[in-house]
């Protein structure tokens, strides 16, 4: 179900809005605000609000908010902390729809900031108006020239429409990046600082982004996220919607985190999860601000290609080959000019190189044609998806820049569904020039191949939105009966099973004749284990005996595993498990489960046993996961190689290992108020048609669910 989006249409698209605090000095918060509406051109009406003036700007001024005629769309809120709450209740009396709050001094700085911060959300939601902020720069919307904000980018010059809606929530970096993109000459539609997020967060905003007809793509810079399900949902919402969403994400390490919740009064969080988050919603994680604006700017200045398969063209052999080798790297593929463009190329210029990379020499300076004739024959064999063409510093000279573009206009209307990708160096006037004949331009090489394999990434993930099936039924469990945190083995397999997850077979014993008679109800060879809720590591704690064959080694492995258990005065003995030994020949995987506060619960697959902690290879997705995203989990992972049966080994039984993955998904979604992590290491994954099974697990439950 889609975020509700309607409510916000007062806030970031009104047709009224007053400024509270508003002042006839124009540098000043309250000024700023009145100046950039008037100079934008804003169609709406403006209100000043402020009993010191009768006018601002030819502009009648009202002494108090309940003395305009007519219904508020939009309060700015431009007055020190100590008058907001008043000025908040002041807004929901006279019937405002939504409020953007300036001031500072709240959640971010705890205390009494924060209480006054829980009453302006009281007023809110108790008189249904939304609130950006506090502590916020605000929002624009350049397509209606509605601006609602004090920051000082506005004054060196407005944004260049477009078609990038950008969200962040950090005002300072926003505006850096709003100057930056008017620079390039990236055109923005809306541009949303959400501050502390009293109310209106990212989500919120990419949400309304998402159905919004003046945007196609969402650039949004985060620290975090309160509401996991909700992010989901928007970008969710967006990927529906076909909408590409590129996110600039800091907080990676542990000080980048602290930062961030003392920045916006935010949950920063695991990064790792956020990454798993990203892909699993076909999100574009930008590692830097550069790549940040490249993407989004690619990804609206073209189409999404319909196949993988891309033709170069360069002035240069040696970037080609550059190209080449950057775009193998992202699995991208160039195939070879087909023969019979080849030789009608070599026609147009004998000595040129044509098998692809094309390099077109730097002859193009006498043949005008020339570029424009071999783009042409190439695209003509219908066999090329996208078109990279590398000009040098072409793009300097104005006059040369005209002359191409002349030849290539043609090609633009001939080719509308096929993706071109200038690379060259520019100055404003020219690169104006390209981006109005069709033609965007990324001046470095390695960029435009960062931008292009974006767009492959895009393609393979908009559109449709796998969800889990709805064939699960949660299977009820008595939590509370549970005396502890952690669940024994035993205990754990219990639920598993409950599941469809297999186990071995196993009995516990407390004594050694138990254990006997166990092991030969069970069958030879055996495996014993300790009991313990404390240690983790079994093996090398001595807990753990193999490959027992007979009654008398039965024997001493318990009485070995007794008296181990029993040197620790903090736990008592619990008794010894008694498991079938599973055939070798099994690949060794881990399958787990982890609650992330603000995402829930996260399911991960990667190599096991004794690789697990020092390989790290894994891949994590939020559960419930589907069987199509299981494999897709297990696909990605560097040991998949060891799986689909390597150095002549058998193919294993991957679809086994997914169900596993899936039924502990739901195991852990349906019951998510009682489970904090779930551990099975090993998998042994067996041949293909011979199964998996979890031959060690652990479940650790939250203490408050029981309490």
């Amino acid at each position: 179900m889609e975020l509700d989006t309607g409510s916000l249409k007062a806030m970031f698209d009104p047709d009224s809005i007053a400024v509270i605090g508003a002042t006839q000095d124009f540098t000043r918060i309250g000024g700023r605000p009145i100046d950039y509406l008037l100079r934008a051109g804003y169609k709406g009406k403006v209100y000043p609000v402020n009993p010191k003036y009768e006018e601002i700007a030819g502009l009648r001024c009202y002494h108090a908010i309940e003395d305009i005629p007519g219904r508020i769309d939009l309060a700015i809120l431009a007055v020190p902390r100590k008058f907001v709450v008043a000025a908040v209740r002041d807004c929901v009396q006279s019937g405002v729809r939504s409020m953007t709050i300036f001031s500072s001094g709240f959640a971010e700085v705890g205390g009494e900031g924060a209480k006054l911060e829980g009453e302006i959300v009281r007023l809110a939601k108790e008189n249904k108006v939304r609130v950006l902020g506090p502590n916020c720069l605000g929002m624009f919307n350049v397509v209606k020239g509605a601006y609602a904000t004090f920051s000082v980018g506005i004054q060196t010059g407005r944004p260049e429409l477009g078609r990038i809606g950008f969200v962040t929530q950090s005002g300072a970096v926003g505006s850096h990046v709003f100057s930056l993109a008017r620079e390039r000459q990236i055109g923005l539609s809306y541009w949303m600082a959400t501050g502390n997020e009293s109310d209106v967060d990212v989500a919120d905003c990419i949400a309304y982004l998402a159905v919004d007809p003046d945007t196609d793509v969402i650039a949004a810079y985060m620290e975090g996220s309160k509401n996991g399900e909700k992010l989901i949902e928007a970008l969710r919402m967006a990927r529906h919607h076909g909408k590409p969403v590129v996110v600039l994400k800091v907080g990676r390490s542990e000080a980048g985190k602290r930062a961030a919740l003392s920045h916006t009064a935010s949950m920063a969080g695991s990064d790792a999860v956020y990454a798993a988050i990203f892909d699993q919603e076909g999100v574009y994680r930008a590692e830097t601000i550069e790549e940040f604006l490249d993407i989004a700017y690619g990804c609206s200045e073209l189409p999404i290609p319909r196949g993988d398969r891309i033709a170069v063209f360069t002035v240069s052999g040696g970037v080609g080959i550059l190209m080449a080798d950057q775009l193998s790297d992202h699995g991208l593929c160039l195939p070879e000019t087909p023969k019979r463009v080849q030789e009608t190329l070599l026609k147009i210029l004998p000595y040129a190189s044509v098998e692809n990379p094309i390099d077109t020499t730097a002859q193009l300076v006498n043949q005008q044609n020339l570029l424009r004739d071999f783009i042409d024959t190439t695209l003509e064999s219908d066999i090329y998806d996208l078109v990279m063409i590398f000009l040098a510093h072409g793009g300097l000279s104005e006059a040369v820049t005209e002359k191409q573009l002349g030849q290539l206009e043609a090609l633009r209307r001939k080719y509308p569904h096929i993706p071109c990708v200038m690379v060259t160096l520019v100055t404003p006037k020219t690169k104006r020039l390209f981006s109005e004949a069709g033609y965007p331009v990324i001046e470095d090489p390695s960029r435009a191949v960062k931008v292009v394999a974006a767009l492959y990434y895009f393609k393979d993930r908009l559109g449709i939105v796998d969800r889990p099936s709805k064939d699960w039924s949660p299977k009820p469990f008595d939590w509370g009966e549970l005396p502890f945190d952690t669940l024994t083995e035993h205990e754990s397999g219990h639920i598993l099973q409950t599941y469809g997850i297999p186990i071995p077979e196993s009995i516990i014993a407390l004594t050694k004749e138990q254990a006997r008679i166990a092991a030969e109800g069970i069958g030879y060879p055996v495996v014993l284990k300790g009991i313990s809720r404390k240690v983790v590591h079994r093996t090398e704690a001595g807990l753990v005996h193999l490959r027992l064959e007979g009654e008398r080694q039965v024997e001493a492995a318990f009485e070995a595993i007794e008296r181990t258990g029993k040197r620790g005065d903090d736990e008592p003995f619990l008794g010894v498990l008694v498991q079938e030994m599973l055939p070798p020949g099994a690949v060794e995987m881990i399958v787990g489960a982890r609650f992330d506060p603000v995402f829930g619960p996260m399911i991960l697959v990667g190599a096991g046993g004794i690789y697990a902690e020092i390989l790290r290879d894994r891949a994590m997705r939020r559960a419930p996961v589907t069987l199509d995203v299981a494999r897709e989990m297990v696909k990605g992972l560097r040991c998949f190689e060891l799986l689909r049966g390597a150095r002549g080994k058998p193919l294993a039984d991957v679809d086994a290992l997914c169900d596993i993955i899936v039924a502990l998904g739901h195991l852990v979604w349906d019951h998510r108020s009682h489970i904090l992590e779930v551990d099975l290491n090993p998998v042994l994954v067996y041949p293909k048609g011979k199964g998996a099974n979890a031959v060690d697990a652990l479940i650790r439950l939250k203490t408050e669910s029981r309490s």
